[in-house]
């Protein structure tokens, strides 16, 4: 069973489209490779390919032939109705080169590397079993094409000397096992994405059937506050709650009063009857009457509050004789106050009060109902900030890296074929230096492969994959020392993923910015904590500074640490001093 039959209908829809798009992908390398090969068998035919004696040559039959192929093909991946029949179109890539290497006289395995490219094609289209499978008939068929071009006369020699077919061996042993590594790599990316997938559609599933038992409750029990339950705007809470509250105990003045975001602070959120210089007023909570339900939880009702100074301040309520504060609190959060007054006497008694403080409920309730929808607005803004910048800071060092180093690789290929026909004494050295360059991009390949999904983290533990981390950086000029404590705690694998991503972070914003000697990347475990350091001896910079600037700078380095640490329930702390270094410090509760 495939990837496509282990997954819902919707989902196949979307991989159909993937594999869509990557087909035509694919079939603009397969132009790449046919293009590559009109060029060697006009090197190894040694006559154009258009020359009347052409037709009567097998290689240059079959490399037509493949144009033609390749030809249908890209037409077949533009009509969604065929394109499906492209899916094995690999296997007629495979075809075409085991038939140009059985009739390839010269002894030069040009050829031998395009096998790649259908290869890894058909690792990701096929499960590990049917790759391996792929690899071993491309193998003994190669061996067979590559064996039966060199017995006869003018078709070279098979190898006499032991190296010769060693060499043979290995090549076919990369034609095995390169596609079932890479299907290997490739199922279990493409498991662990639709994990993934899966545990996001289950957790958005569940927030929606809480929310939808929650407007039920909420319809259902407090029917007279479905207005408040479905508005979204905590001003129109706000105006409705007094329109409201007017119904249940007519007052002739009210207002509702909302911290301002500093200590003691309270403003005129929304208010009836109140005069026009008294809705511009800033509230300082003391020990009067606000002051007291603010910090209580009951409500306050007052028959006489002549002589309070926080009421007293407001110059509309000179002229009433009662008032009823409630106060606006949910577990340890303090909203703010409603304060109702009425210019008749013991105008709310234990009735009114008690309506009063339900629709106070309910008003709380749609008060956070709406700080809740603009809190998973803002969240949903900086996770989508935060998942471009991810994918330009992947761009940029793909771009940086392996692109340029491919393009070199590339430009390098076609330099020393130029060479074997024009100074072939000076291609080893050539192949030398080529060689380095793929070990080199192969390396970089590696380490962002490393930094996007640490497997050793699974089996290995985060002292042991950090190390293997650090050694990709041997070679450069600052020096990474990791002093790890022995980690006998058993860490959840988020949690050390999570690390695992400020520790990197961290090293490369040193790396790239401080111009630092020494990094120091410290692991300390204590009985309750897991302490973790990254400390360099870099320029620095001013903290405040650059918090200060982050709406016109283009990343969140700092941010996005505090807040990977915040989501594991703990701390990141960064001191830094322009000239003197940089060191943070994260400490994770281990239970």
């Amino acid at each position: 069973m495939d990837a496509a039959e282990r997954i819902p209908l919707p989902s196949k829809i979307s991989l159909q489209r993937q594999m869509i798009g990557g087909d035509r992908f694919y079939n603009l390398s397969r132009w790449g490779v046919t293009i590559l090969l009109i060029g060697i068998v006009q090197l190894i035919a040694g006559e154009s390919l258009w020359s009347p004696t052409a037709a009567h040559s097998p290689m240059i039959v079959v490399m037509w032939g493949y144009v033609v192929f390749t030809t249908l093909a890209t037409i077949m991946v533009f009509i969604p109705q065929i394109a499906a029949f492209l899916r094995f179109s690999f296997a007629v890539d495979i075809l075409a080169l085991l038939l140009l290497t059985l009739f390839n006289p010269d002894p030069r395995e040009i050829l031998y590397p395009l096998f790649l490219l259908p290869l890894v094609n058909a690792a990701f289209r096929l499960n590990s079993s049917a790759s391996l499978l792929t690899g071993l008939i491309t193998a003994f068929a190669y061996i067979g094409a590559y064996l039966i071009a060199r017995i006869g006369p003018g078709n070279g020699s098979i190898p006499s000397d032991p190296l010769g077919y060693v060499g043979l061996t290995l090549r076919a042993l990369a034609l095995v096992f390169i596609p079932w590594i890479t299907g290997g790599l490739a199922e279990r990316w493409s498991a662990s994405n639709r994990l993934s997938v899966a545990l996001a559609e289950e957790k958005a599933a569940e927030a929606l059937r809480e929310a939808n038992a929650y407007r039920d409750q909420t319809r259902a029990l407090y029917e007279a506050a479905y207005t408040l339950a479905t508005t979204n705007d905590y001003q129109n809470v706000l105006e409705v709650t007094l329109d409201e509250s007017q119904k249940l105990a007519p007052y002739t003045c009210g207002m509702v009063l909302l911290s301002t975001g500093q200590t003691n602070q309270l403003f005129v959120a929304s208010s009836r009857g109140l005069d026009p210089n008294d809705r511009e007023r800033i509230v300082t909570i003391g020990p009067g009457a606000i002051g007291r339900t603010i910090r209580g939880s009951d409500p306050v009702v007052l028959d006489n509050f002549r002589d309070d100074p926080e009421l007293m301040a407001f110059t509309s309520l000179h002229r009433h004789r009662t008032a009823c504060l409630l106060p606006l609190r949910f577990g340890l959060n303090t909203y703010g106050v409603m304060v109702f007054a009425s210019d008749h006497e013991r105008a709310f008694g234990h009735e009114e009060v008690e309506k009063l403080a339900a629709l106070a409920s309910y008003a709380l309730v749609a008060l956070q109902n709406a700080q809740l929808i603009y809190d998973l607005q803002q969240e949903r803004t900086k996770l989508l900030s935060k998942e471009e910048e991810v994918r330009h800071q992947l761009a940029r060092d793909l771009h940086d890296g392996p692109a340029q180093a491919l393009a070199a690789i590339t430009m390098n290929v076609e330099f020393i074929k130029r060479l074997l026909e024009r100074d072939p004494a000076r291609v080893l050295p050539e192949l030398d230096k080529l060689g380095q360059l793929a070990k080199r991009t192969t390396h970089d390949v590696r380490t962002m492969l490393f930094e996007l999904r640490p497997l050793a983290l699974e089996t290995q533990g985060l002292d042991v994959t950090l190390q293997q981390y650090f050694e990709r950086f041997r070679d450069n000029p600052t020096k990474i020392i990791l002093e790890a404590d022995t980690i006998d705690a058993q860490l959840d694998t988020k949690v050390e993923g999570t690390l695992f991503n400020i520790v990197q972070e961290a090293v490369n914003n040193a790396l790239k910015h401080a111009k630092a000697q020494h990094i120091w990347v410290r692991l300390r475990q204590t009985p309750t904590t897991l302490e973790t350091i990254i400390e360099d001896d870099g320029r620095g910079f001013d903290v405040e500074k650059v918090r200060a600037s982050y709406d016109q700078r283009g990343s969140f380095g700092l941010l996005n640490i505090e807040e990977r640490a915040s989501l594991m329930g703990g701390v990141a702390e960064v001191t830094s001093t322009p000239g003197k270094g940089t060191t943070w410090k994260v400490i994770v509760p281990l239970q």
